[in-house]
């Protein structure tokens, strides 16, 4: 399989160390980042480069960046406790479920990680754990305590796990229903306790990079994102460099609070976009990227397990809240609490069996990918995770799709009535703007067949991307891995078309519902 390049990140002691890394250690970072290294660096672009460098090394920037959200989530939690029960007169249900859910997907889809850079969650445990809202102090509050590496080896996997659990919470209670308001608040507000123990445990933001619950699925569908990220404009330089800043941090800036190095990155995966880096780079070696959609999905050669694993999962999860919508899914669940005497839906059996199954479903037709196509002469090298990570990666831009399409629903009936509860958010007969009795607030947007159509063409737009992406990924790893590239391509694209057909006959079973 393809050598992995490990770049070092303690000083390089030898002041001609740049010289020496120019053959081969320089020749191999070239071909190992080269395919994933972004054409376009924002902010040495005319006109909008120059007032974007001055924003990025504000140290105001990312407070700036937060406080909108800060904001708007304090109001969701006094007017999830205060306000009226009603679901569809209160702002905590109205905007979470009906615009920010569905919003934070796009966000994925555009730029990445850009919902990371503006969370309202990390944010005050940040501001919390530092002690100050932008300045640069050199002491920050708490224990400081480093992840165990026992734990780092699972990389994404406990986000992904805390999602589900939460989930699983979400459904239980309705609270996405949406339901009872108080609940919209309670979720929201253990999610802000949650994040602010692990800041003031843990060393920078140990939260947003394991164990926040959109982490793994920002960071997985955010990959089909244009924004690449904060990345090294000459790596020579980056390696070069003697105090490594952007990772150490200096009296401009905070070390990378990602633990993301600029200089090794090759996707859009981890970096939160705060900009310390680019504040810190001694030698403005940092620049701000875009690049093509679906770049992150397909160029890397090092495709991660975690990852692999993470999309399955989540996949699963998707298609668990489709087939849930289902008319007769209700009998299933029922008939599995009679039997286990559980107190309400969903059944955890039936909620991690279907989940469970889905993963199982691709990762046996990998297997079995594996013991037709593969190539004996070099199978003996080969892991499992060589053949499933690419399937997995293929499946991304699907599985955002999925996610995005089943929030679509509650987004095309049910927005409008944020242009009433901006006017009145507690309930209380308030007329704040004087939007709070427009008649366009009880509107749908679309009509119910309307609705299927848009779930219908969002999972095609996305089926589409995936097959593209497994192509291109089979295409230029199948060599590697069968002595049939070409029919393994085939096969693995007509598998995702499969796939895409069944996402998309669900919505329809669906009807619509929310």
């Amino acid at each position: 399989m393809k050598s992995q390049v490990v770049i070092p990140l303690k000083p390089l002691k030898d002041g001609n160390s740049a010289s020496r890394l120019r053959a081969p250690e320089l020749q191999g970072m070239r071909e190992h980042f080269g395919p994933t290294d972004p054409p376009v660096d924002l902010t040495r672009l005319p006109v909008i480069g120059e007032p974007l460098t001055r924003a990025l090394k504000s140290r105001k920037f990312q407070f700036l960046a937060i406080l909108p959200n800060e904001i708007i989530f304090m109001v969701v939690i006094a007017t999830g406790f205060f306000g009226v029960g009603a679901a569809n007169q209160n702002f905590s249900t109205v905007i979470t479920w009906y615009l920010w859910f569905c919003a934070v997907f796009l966000l994925m889809v555009g730029i990445g990680r850009g919902w990371c850079q503006i969370c309202p969650f990390g944010g005050a445990a940040e501001w919390l754990q530092r002690g100050t809202f932008w300045q640069r102090l050199t002491a920050n509050r708490g224990l400081g305590l480093k992840w165990p590496e026992s734990l780092a080896k699972f990389g994404l996997l406990p986000s992904v796990g805390v999602f589900l659990l939460l989930t699983w919470f979400e459904e239980f209670f309705n609270i996405a229903g949406p339901g009872q308001p108080i609940f919209t608040a309670l979720l929201v507000a253990v999610i802000i306790v949650m994040a602010t123990s692990v800041f003031l445990i843990f060393e920078q933001r140990t939260f947003c990079r394991y164990l926040c619950p959109l982490s793994a699925l920002i960071g997985t569908v955010g990959a089909t994102g244009m924004a690449a990220g904060f990345r090294t404009r000459d790596r020579e330089v980056c390696l070069s460099c003697a105090t490594k800043d952007c990772m150490r941090g200096s009296e401009r800036g905070y070390g990378c609070p990602w633990y993301e190095w600029p200089g090794s990155a090759s996707s859009n995966l981890i970096c939160g976009l705060c900009s310390e880096c680019f504040k810190n780079c001694p030698h403005e070696n940092v620049g701000f990227y875009v690049q093509p959609p679906l770049t992150s999905v397909i160029a890397p050669v090092r495709r991660r397990f975690d990852i692999a694993g993470g999309v399955l999962i989540l996949f699963g999860l998707v298609v668990f809240q489709q087939i849930n919508a289902l008319a007769g899914f209700g009998k299933l669940d029922d008939a599995l609490n009679a039997a286990t005497h559980f107190p309400g839906y969903p059944n955890p059996i039936d909620y991690l069996g279907v989940v469970a199954l889905v993963v199982a479903a691709v990762a046996g037709y990998t297997w079995a990918m594996r013991q037709v196509f593969n190539n004996p002469a070099a199978d003996a090298a080969q892991r499992f995770n060589d053949w499933l990570a690419p399937i997995a990666y293929g499946l991304i831009p699907l599985v955002g799709a999925d996610y995005l399409a089943r929030q679509l629903p509650k987004f095309w009936n049910h927005v409008p009535r944020l242009i009433n509860a901006v006017s009145d958010p507690f309930g209380f007969g308030w007329n704040i703007f004087g939007t709070a009795h427009l008649a366009i607030g009880k509107a749908h947007l679309l009509s119910p067949s309307g609705v299927i159509v848009s779930q219908i063409v969002v999972a095609a737009i996305g089926g589409l991307a995936a097959t593209y992406a497994t192509t291109r990924i089979l295409h230029r790893d199948g060599p590697a891995l069968s002595n049939h590239p070409r029919i393994l391509t085939a096969v693995g694209s007509t598998v995702v078309v499969l796939l895409t057909v069944g996402v998309a006959a669900l919505f329809v079973m669906m009807g619509g519902a929310e």
